[in-house]
C-alpha cells in the first residue's frame, strides 16, 4: 500500500474511532477557531484582501465574517483570517497550524451535518496533517526553508473533507493524492509576510478542491508522497508514527502572537510574579529553540501587524504594559499608536531547549539578573485553557454571549451545525 493509501486510511480509522474525549476536544477546536475567525475578519489584512475574494449570495457564511462565499472560496477566506493574529491552535510535534486549515474547511461544508459528524472530520483532518508532516520530519522542515502547515496543509483539509462528504477508502486515498499535486509552502527567509498568511487559506482551498474533484471522478498518483515528494524532501517518508489521535496533542494559545513566543510570556509570568517587569532601558533575554527563532524577530518598528506578531520586542512590551493577550496591542503597535516601555529585546539560543525541542517549545527569559524557563504554557495540551476560558475569549473576540457558544463544547448534542454556525 502507498503512503497516501496509509494515511487515509488511518485519518477515517482516527474518525471511526474517535471517542467521546476526541469529539469533545474537536468542538474545542471548533471553538477556538470560530474567535480567531472573527478576530481576523478585522485584521488590516483582511481589509486589504478579503475584498478580493468574490461573493455568493447563495454561497456560505462564516461567523464572524462578512458576505457569503462559495464552498471552496469559504475554505480558502476562513484559511486565512483564522491565522492572521497567531492565535490559532498548533500541534506541536508536527508544526501543522491544522486548525487554521482544518475547521474552516469542514465549517464550509457543515450545512445540515451533525456535530459528531463535524467533529469526526475533525479528528481526520487534524489526524492526516500531523502524521504526514512526521513522516517527513515536521518542524525539521523549517530548516528546509518550509512551513509544514503549507506543505501539508492541503492533504489535512482533503481529509476532514473526505468524512464530510462520505468518501470511501479508495477515494478518499485519490482525494489525498490530488491533494498532494499542490505540495509547497516555502518559508519566507526574513519577514513572513502578507504571503505567508495567504498560506493557509490556499492549503485549506486546495484540500477541499482535491476532496470535491475525487468525489466527482478525478484521478491522480497515490505514490506522489513515496516517489517525487521523497525526492524532493532528500528523505523517503517515515511509517506512522503514535497511537490515538493526534488531535489530542494539539494545543490553544493563550497570547495572540507567534507559537515560540508563548512560552517566552509565560515565562515573563513568572518574573512578574516575583515583582520583576521590564521597564525602561531594560534589555531581555529570550533563548529559544533554533528552529524555532526561524519565524521570530526582534524588531521593534514592525512593518505591519502580521510582522508585529511575530516580534519578540512586541510580545514583551506588550506583556509589561498588561496587554500582551490583546490582538489589538500588535495591530496598534505596527501602525505606530502603541509603544510601550522602550525595552531591548535579544533573541539567543540554548542547548536544552534545542535537545527538548519538538516535543517542547520552551524559552529562557532573563531580565536584570533574574532567569525564569516555561517548557508548557498555558494551552499547552499537558495544560490546556480551561472550558471556561475558552468560551470567555471566543466570545469576546465574535461578540456573542457564552450560553450561545456553549454547545461546541458537547458537539454530539448538536444535530444541525448549520442552524448553530448560522447566526
Amino acid at each position: 500500500m502507498s503512503t497516501l493509501g496509509r494515511l487515509a486510511s488511518r485519518a477515517r480509522a482516527a474518525a471511526d474511532d474517535a471517542d467521546a474525549a476526541a469529539r469533545r476536544e474537536a468542538g474545542r477546536q471548533v471553538l477556538d477557531v470560530l474567535g480567531c475567525l472573527a478576530s481576523g475578519a478585522s485584521h488590516p489584512l483582511a481589509r486589504t484582501w478579503l475584498p478580493l475574494v468574490a461573493e455568493d449570495p447563495g454561497g456560505v457564511a462564516l461567523p464572524g465574517v462578512p458576505g457569503r462565499r462559495r464552498p471552496e472560496d469559504a475554505a480558502e477566506v476562513g484559511g486565512v483570517l483564522a491565522h492572521l493574529d497567531e492565535l490559532d491552535p498548533l500541534h506541536a510535534p508536527s508544526a501543522m497550524a491544522l486548525g487554521a486549515v482544518v475547521v474552516p474547511t469542514v465549517l464550509a461544508l457543515g450545512g445540515d451535518h451533525s456535530g459528531t459528524d463535524l467533529a469526526r472530520a475533525v479528528v481526520a483532518g487534524y489526524e492526516a496533517g500531523a502524521v504526514v508532516s512526521l513522516s517527513f520530519g515536521g518542524p525539521s522542515l523549517y530548516a528546509t526553508g518550509r512551513w509544514p502547515t503549507a506543505v501539508f496543509g492541503p492533504i489535512a483539509a482533503a481529509a476532514a473533507a473526505a468524512v464530510l462528504l462520505d468518501l470511501d477508502e479508495a477515494t478518499t486515498t485519490t482525494a489525498l493524492a490530488l491533494a498532494s499535486t499542490s505540495l509547497g509552502g516555502l518559508l519566507s527567509a526574513d519577514v513572513l509576510g502578507h504571503g505567508h498568511y495567504l498560506l493557509g487559506g490556499t492549503a485549506a482551498r486546495a484540500g477541499l478542491r482535491a476532496a470535491l474533484g475525487a468525489r466527482a471522478g478525478l484521478t491522480a498518483s497515490t505514490t506522489l508522497l513515496d516517489g517525487p515528494a521523497a525526492a524532493a524532501f532528500g528523505r523517503a517518508p517515515d511509517p506512522p508514527s503514535g497511537s490515538g489521535p493526534h488531535l489530542l496533542a494539539t494545543g490553544s494559545k493563550r497570547w495572540p502572537c507567534s507559537r515560540p513566543l508563548q512560552s517566552a510570556l509565560a515565562a515573563l509570568d513568572e518574573l512578574a510574579d516575583r515583582g520583576v517587569r521590564p521597564g525602561d532601558g531594560d534589555v531581555v533575554t529570550v533563548a529559544l529553540p533554533a528552529a524555532a527563532r526561524a519565524f521570530v524577530t526582534a524588531t521593534e518598528v514592525p512593518d505591519d501587524a502580521t510582522t508585529a506578531a511575530a516580534s519578540a520586542s512586541v510580545a514583551v512590551r506588550g506583556h509589561a504594559v498588561g496587554r500582551a493577550t490583546e490582538p489589538g496591542w500588535y495591530r496598534e503597535v505596527a501602525a505606530g499608536l502603541a509603544h510601550g516601555p522602550r525595552v531591548t529585546v535579544v533573541l539567543a539560543g540554548a542547548p536544552d531547549l534545542d535537545a527538548a525541542f519538538p516535543a517542547r517549545w520552551g524559552a529562557h527569559v532573563e531580565l536584570r539578573g533574574e532567569t525564569a524557563t516555561c517548557l508548557v504554557p498555558p494551552g499547552d495540551p499537558a495544560a490546556p485553557l480551561p472550558d471556561d476560558v475558552l468560551l470567555a475569549r471566543t466570545a469576546a473576540l465574535t461578540g456573542s454571549e457564552p450560553d450561545a457558544l456553549a454547545p461546541w463544547l458537547d458537539p454530539d448534542a448538536v444535530t444541525n451545525v448549520g442552524r448553530l454556525v448560522g447566526p
